[in-house]
């Protein structure tokens, strides 16, 4: 058996869905065939904002009649069909999210008075429906324009229903007994919809102040902060507080940015990366930013502070800086968390099964404002307490490393180095890639910022003077073990480095075959070395800056007429010495030896 509390549910889904139909019909759809058309990007904005309303209008719509379709089957069919057949309480998630989806697109149009603009531009038909709006807005009061008026029909509509959702179904509670099969899905809705009611009103509550705020800019900080998404949290001409060192003249808390007001200059702060810590002194609070730190300490006032925000921030103390310091830190520090968390708290700010603290480690792009090197650069990645860098731990030296992506303007030309990397504290570490303007392109091992450990640096495609540079690096110049190519000069080294010159012992490939083994020093040969030409003649000996022999040397060739046509040698002191049966090695190619103390050149 169906009982009275089921037909008073279908009543009030009948009536729901009817005027949810009227209004779409009524208001919302002549709302948006508005004409003309507005070209100002303002009035674009509210009409796109009247379309997103009347979309979850008509989704409400839906959920509502498929509600209605349930508790009529309920009363058609009762002895077959049970309570958890009723859309409200099977799938109560879905109906409280069409409601809450309604809730945001209504006080954005209300936040940028979107009702009025577009009810100006329709005077002439409001004055043609006069009679049915004037029933539609029988419970609304009759002060101020047609559309503060529609907007105010619209909210309390909402608001009227979920109230009698409420008692309708804490009345079905009352007639279930506490093992009946359904009742915990009874108490499951009951209590979505009780939070239902606290999450609008602060949302027409926060919407309401948001309203109000923008009355109050002027210039560039209403050009700046006025826009939709934004909901004012907080306002430090209703709390007092100064914020240091930057001295601004009045501090907006956003449910998704931070701003401070100084004259003209307005200074936002995206609240994910907006790291809080708490004073000593129980007046003061500390903000960390990728760019910034600053101290926020409660004014010397006598305003008055809710008794619900102190309850709600867990504040006992009768002293008005603390408890003004304490309502700020406990909104900021929650605003932080629900930015974070990606979606409003439900059913006020600071509920939800999350930690009450936002996390010290976060993942997030930010781009640099501030004059010098990073300006314009971007960095997306990991962050711990205002820097990028890894994974946070109760020892400040034992972080693991994040990986992070940073674009880094160039002042020459429209073009960026992108650092693609892991960092520690904001420098760079560990393994990365760094493509820069010039179209070069490191892959290798960094340690504080620096080139260091094994990599490769290549030029680009089209340079001009190509190269590519395989090997170990220290404190960002090649050192150690490493392979050159220079393919503008056709030449390849293999051997060791110092402070980015050649140095130690090294093979020198040229492009006309020659090639030298042994000792150099500042990017210049020096010392005993080996020579091997192109005609695979051998020098051994000591060599000079420019491969000029020096002193004694030892000659191996293959053929020895080769050698005499090849060689112009000035002999200072000169023997030769050749093995056994010389006619029988003159008339077959063989090796030949010659010793001595020679100038050489080539000829």
């Amino acid at each position: 058996m169906c009982g009275p509390e089921e037909a008073a549910l279908l009543r009030l889904e009948e009536v729901f869905s009817a005027t949810l139909a009227h209004v779409n019909s009524l208001v919302l759809k002549p709302l948006l065939l508005a004409a003309p058309e507005p070209s100002d990007p303002w009035g674009r904005e509210c009409l796109q904002l009247l379309q997103q309303l009347h979309k979850s209008s008509q989704q409400l719509w839906e959920v509502t009649e498929e509600s209605l379709h349930s508790l009529q089957e309920r009363l058609r069919h009762s002895d077959s069909t049970g309570l958890e057949s009723l859309l409200l309480l099977r799938d109560a998630d879905r109906v409280l999210q069409a409601h809450m989806e309604y809730i945001k697109s209504y006080t954005s149009c209300m936040v940028v008075q979107a009702f009025q603009k577009a009810a100006r531009r329709r005077s002439e038909y409001w004055r043609g429906q006069r009679k049915a709006l004037c029933q539609l807005l029988s419970g609304v009061s009759s002060e101020g324009s047609v559309g503060a008026s529609l907007g105010q029909a619209l909210h309390q509509l909402l608001a009227h229903h979920v109230q009698q959702y409420v008692l309708l179904l804490l009345s079905l509670g009352d007639t279930i007994g506490e093992r009946h099969p359904t009742r915990e899905l009874v108490v499951n809705a009951i209590t979505l919809f009780g939070n239902l009611q606290s999450f609008m009103k602060q949302a027409l509550d926060q919407a309401a102040a948001t309203q109000t705020l923008w009355h109050t800019l002027r210039g560039r900080p209403r050009d700046v902060l006025c826009t939709p998404a934004h909901r004012l949290l907080q306002d430090s001409q209703d709390v007092p507080v100064t914020v240091s060192p930057l001295r601004a003249e009045r501090v907006l808390l956003f449910d998704d940015v931070l701003v401070l007001l100084q004259g003209h200059n307005v200074h936002t702060f995206d609240l994910r990366l907006v790291w809080v810590d708490p004073g000593q002194d129980g007046c003061t609070f500390h903000l960390l930013t990728p760019e910034e730190e600053f101290s926020v300490c409660a004014k010397d006032s006598q305003s008055q502070v809710r008794v619900g925000e102190l309850r709600i921030a867990g504040v006992g103390s009768q002293d008005p800086r603390k408890r003004a310091e304490a309502v700020w830190q406990w909104k900021v520090t929650q605003a932080v968390r629900q930015a974070l968390r990606g979606k409003k708290d439900f059913p006020v700010l600071g509920a939800g099964l999350e930690p009450p603290e936002p996390p010290a480690r976060r993942c997030a792009a930010y781009t640099f404002r501030a004059e010098g090197r990073l300006c314009q650069a971007t960095y997306e990645g990991e962050w711990y307490r205002g820097r990028p860098h890894g994974k946070a731990d109760p020892h400040p030296h034992n972080h693991a490393v994040s990986f992070g992506i940073r674009l880094l303007p160039q002042a020459s030309e429209d073009r960026f180095d992108c650092y693609k990397c892991h960092w520690r504290d904001g420098i760079m570490c560990g393994y990365g890639i760094c493509e820069y303007s010039t179209d070069e392109v490191y892959k290798g091992y960094f340690q504080e910022g620096l080139r260091h450990g094994f990599g490769v640096l290549e030029s680009g495609p089209q340079a001009p003077q190509p190269f590519r540079y395989t090997g170990h690096w220290e404190r960002g110049q090649k050192s150690g073990y490493g392979v050159e190519e220079d393919g503008d000069r056709g030449e390849r080294y293999i051997g060791m480095w110092q402070t980015g010159q050649r140095h130690g012992l090294g093979v020198m490939v040229t492009q006309a075959g020659v090639c030298y083994q042994g000792t150099f020093q500042a990017d210049n040969t020096v010392g005993t070395g080996i020579l091997l030409s192109e005609d695979d003649s051998l020098y051994e000996g000591t060599f000079s800056r420019d491969l000029t022999l020096m002193g004694k040397f030892r000659i191996h060739v293959l053929h020895q007429h080769q050698c005499l046509k090849q060689l112009s040698l000035e002999a200072l002191v000169f023997s030769t010495c050749l093995p056994e049966r010389t006619q029988q090695k003159a008339m077959c190619p063989g090796p030949l030896e010659m010793q001595g103390l020679f100038r050489f050149r080539h000829d």
